[in-house]
């Protein structure tokens, strides 16, 4: 009788190469998803800062329209119609908390409408309140003397970015 042959050592270790070939395989994967998933949320951060600069940008051109209104040589009637409004009164909320932005309460700034590419998806609104009139400091005041008053408006603009999503808010108040 004869006895079994040892076997060798290359001839154990078949299976092992596939399994380490697989696990490597698995982490390669496993970094490849990762990477993936940072880079789509990478992108999606810079688009949506792009959107609120986007939105920044047109609230501060409403705004400007706002103020440039208020240099008309003879103003309007500030009677809540065309978004010239009276402040609220102290016991209800601020205009710019009840002002709908999106229809006639507010003017709608036009300058984004010959905007190229996706910046003409992009909108901005803005109304005037007038604000009640202050008398001017260090004037004595007597009973026969006219009181110069300053007049003081508050400009509340409202910016969309390009996707809709992202919205910017911006208030001046300007003397005249």
């Amino acid at each position: 009788m004869s006895s079994p042959r040892p076997v060798p050592a290359r001839h154990r270790e078949r299976g092992v190469a596939l399994v380490i070939a697989l696990i490597m395989l698995l982490v390669l994967t496993v970094l490849g998803t990762a990477t993936a998933r940072m880079t789509l949320l990478e992108e999606r951060m810079t688009g949506n800062t792009q959107d609120r600069r986007v939105a920044f940008q047109a609230a501060e051109a409403a705004l400007r329209e706002g103020e440039d209104l208020l240099e008309q040589p003879v103003l309007p009637e500030f009677d809540g119609e065309d978004g010239l409004y009276q402040p609220a009164e102290p016991d209800e909320d601020p205009l710019w908390r009840t002002v709908d932005f999106a229809s006639d309460e507010a003017r709608a700034y036009a300058g984004l409408a010959d905007a190229d590419g996706a910046l003409a998806n992009a909108a901005a609104s803005y109304f005037v309140e007038e604000l009640p009139r202050v008398p001017t400091a260090g004037v004595a005041l007597a009973a026969d003397a006219p009181v110069d008053d300053l007049g003081f408006y508050r400009v509340t603009a409202r910016g969309t970015g390009m996707a809709g999503t992202a919205t910017g808010t911006l208030q001046t108040t300007y003397r005249r």
